[in-house]
């Protein structure tokens, strides 16, 4: 009987727990400045977006650098890999971003925070016997645009992310939640270098 409360009670706590899809992170010190950072809709992100107009075509990744604390069950291939994912999808995310001639330079700096990964094994005896995979995976990162002459911060994102109940398939893969959030992270930042067309009424009106 008491084994049999036990699961019910692990089963309520991991339906409740795969409601969200926040990943709370601290600051690891990797960003330049964190005091112009503001929360946003999602609780796990604070960002701050450019007021200058930035030009794609001069815009390159710099450091892209591992800060997870911890002993994570991840391998120095593994590691490798998903800074080579970062670096790679911030890459792509601004070359597809539409030109600013007159935009200025950016230099892009990244860095993951935090990384949770799944054991394939453990989620998929925990469906069998909880119906629901226990491991959910995900990672943190901290991501920053800054003047390549001045170091200035031009923009910034402290994103963190877990996968969703919806994202059932990430669950019986090591990294693949991991690499999920990276790619989110970087298809989120990049809209940060993007200047609102009313943002200059708006900065006029305050």
């Amino acid at each position: 009987m008491n084994r049999f409360r036990y699961l019910i009670a692990a089963t309520a706590v991991a339906s409740l727990a795969a409601c969200s899809t926040v990943l709370p992170t601290a600051h690891s010190g990797f960003l330049s400045d964190y005091t112009a950072l503001a929360g946003g809709p999602d609780a796990g992100a604070a960002s701050r977006a450019s007021a200058d107009r930035i030009d794609p075509a001069h815009v390159t990744v710099d450091a892209v650098a591992w800060r997870v604390t911890g002993s994570a069950d991840i391998s120095t291939e593994e590691r490798e890999a998903l800074l080579a994912l970062l670096r790679s999808e911030l890459q792509q995310r601004v070359q597809a971003l539409p030109a600013q001639p007159q935009g200025r330079p950016a230099v892009l700096r990244a860095a993951i925070t935090r990384v949770e990964t799944v054991s394939p094994l453990l989620n998929t005896l925990s469906s069998l016997v909880l119906t629901i995979p226990l491991e959910r995976g995900g990672a943190a990162m901290e991501i920053e645009a800054v003047d390549p002459q001045t170091g200035r911060q031009l923009a910034a994102l402290t994103p963190g992310w877990r996968a969703p109940v919806t994202e059932l398939m990430v669950r019986f893969s090591k990294l693949a939640a991991a690499e999920v959030a990276i790619r989110k992270a970087a298809a989120d930042f990049v809209l940060l270098l993007q200047v609102a067309p009313d943002a200059g009424k708006q900065t006029a009106l305050r």
